[in-house]
């Protein structure tokens, strides 16, 4: 009944984005990444309420003299990390078209004196947080605004959630005529343990069987059906696993807007 109720929403937003003539972003929490030398420079987290950031909060900042946020960090890269929160605060309250002005970061941030060879750049800060745009909430704090969903072409898509310099979810999926006719995972992993392995332990086998419901759901399925992830308890039979594993639904979803995102990866 739940995901009725979401789907008819959806066409309700649908039809308001489409005479808006713009992008309509959900309210929501939002996980955007940049990475660059195989390290996740820059991570973070955002909330949108009515398409205005109401918060913004670094995960990560790191680069190859070291990470950023860590104690031990000099005061170089204290510096640093300061001018890029710097950068994170101006947004607050503002709308996404704000982002353009970090391309002219000097007239936001206030100058640190630091003898450094570490440098802001809010290029990497905009990336991350267009990033997390185009995968779409991560989480969503209002279900009465879902994310809309373009029509798509036929194709396979291949889209990954990234997470602490590793791939946690990687997925390749078929579309035809806007509905998902193949899905399956490449990557599932966590914390270095494999669930997709046959050796792993049975409570990580457990919580893998969830994410491969989570996703067959979709099969048959429009692309805006993706939506109904929000819900994973409609969906999976049994989210009571006794494992410290979890069924992480919000990274299935980045995953597949990210494919979405990147277009057509193969046409057959």
């Amino acid at each position: 009944m739940k995901l009725f109720f979401v789907s008819v929403l959806l066409a309700c937003v649908l039809m308001g984005s489409a005479a808006a003539g713009e992008a309509v972003y959900s309210d929501g929490i939002y996980r955007g990444f940049y990475y660059d030398g195989g390290i996740e420079q820059i991570a973070i987290q955002f909330e949108l309420r009515g398409g205005v950031f109401d918060s913004i909060v670094y995960r990560g900042v790191k680069y190859k003299d070291g990470d950023y946020m860590s104690e031990d960090a000099s005061d170089a890269q204290k510096a640093t990390l300061d001018q890029y929160r710097q950068l994170a605060d101006y947004l607050i309250g503002k709308g996404v078209d704000a982002i353009d002005d970090l391309y002219s970061p000097y007239d936001i941030v206030e100058d640190v004196d630091a003898v450094t060879t570490a440098t802001m750049q809010s290029s990497k800060l905009i990336s991350a947080l267009w990033d997390g745009l185009n995968r779409h909430p991560y989480k969503l704090v209002d279900t009465t605004k879902l994310p809309a969903a373009e029509p798509y072409a036929d194709g396979v898509y291949r889209g990954s959630y990234m997470e602490d310099g590793g791939e946690q979810v990687a997925l390749e999926f078929t579309v035809e005529d806007n509905r998902f006719t193949e899905i399956h995972y490449r990557t599932l992993s966590y914390k270095n343990e494999d669930y997709l392995s046959e050796e792993a332990p049975d409570g990580v086998r457990q919580v893998a069987a969830q994410f491969e419901e989570l996703i067959a759901y979709l099969v048959g399925r429009p692309v805006a059906s993706v939506n109904d992830l929000y819900l994973p308890g409609e969906i999976v039979a049994d989210t009571d696993v006794s494992s410290g594993a979890t069924l992480r639904a919000p990274k299935v979803i980045s995953a597949i807007w990210d494919g979405l995102g990147r277009h057509t990866y193969r046409i057959d």
